[in-house]
């Protein structure tokens, strides 16, 4: 998808592909998965800075699988990112299958304890770790998928997040696709909830304290 305001990231922009990791990776810092995830390296007394260092590599490394499909976008002027994807765009391949895909960034840079503990409490979460349901529901039809999206820190509260989300509602209803996304808490449900998401399902898991919240914003006509 070619969006207006947005760059659309590629393996020829790096530049936007580390602008955009920086700003989900500090973000997702507070997000309540990523957050539950790092809780593992409490084990190995990691600290905060270390902690963020391993998450933005991770993202970058996400974000750089989906980035040769359309999947990865960055405002023109910095100050907020997301991952995202048609599904027809895909090219028959699978968020699952480009999630599976070796993380050189993130395992260049994790020591073996901090892979370990990590992967461990990754299998415990797996119950809320769903992340590929969106093409199931549709029956592999076409829609529009968020995996991330973020703001920088710096420049919350300016208007960027629905600046950054408008075109591609817009492109949506324009080609009749539904927009999918999953969240950790009700402050983030009632926030995509103005932006016309409506909870679909949720998944909970005995082990983490975490509830994922499936959401869908309807392609709407006039």
């Amino acid at each position: 998808m070619q969006l207006p305001g947005l760059v659309t990231i590629t393996p020829e922009t790096p530049d936007a592909l580390e602008r955009a990791a920086d700003v989900i990776g500090a973000s997702f810092l507070e997000e309540q998965w990523f957050a539950t995830w790092l809780e593992a390296l409490d084990e190995l007394d990691t600290p905060a800075e270390r902690r963020a260092e391993l998450l933005r590599a991770l993202i970058y490394d996400d974000l750089a699988a989906h980035a040769p499909y359309q999947g990865a976008y960055l405002m023109k002027d910095g100050t907020a990112a997301t991952g995202a994807y048609r599904y027809s765009e895909l090219g028959g391949t699978t968020h699952d299958e480009l999630e599976a895909q070796p993380a050189p960034t993130f395992e260049a840079l994790a020591t073996p304890e901090e892979q370990r503990v990590l992967a461990a409490r990754e299998k415990v979460m797996a119950p809320v770790s769903v992340f590929d349901w969106s093409r199931k529901l549709e029956n592999e039809g076409d829609h529009i998928y968020f995996y991330a999206w973020a703001v920088d820190p710096a420049a919350r509260g300016k208007g960027s997040l629905r600046r950054l989300l408008e075109p591609f509602f817009a492109y949506a209803d324009e080609h009749g696709l539904n927009c999918y996304l999953e969240c950790y808490t009700e402050r983030l449900q009632s926030m995509y909830e103005h932006f016309g998401f409506e909870l679909i399902d949720t998944l909970t898991c005995d082990a983490v304290p975490l509830v994922e919240r499936r959401m869908v914003r309807r392609a709407q006509t006039a």
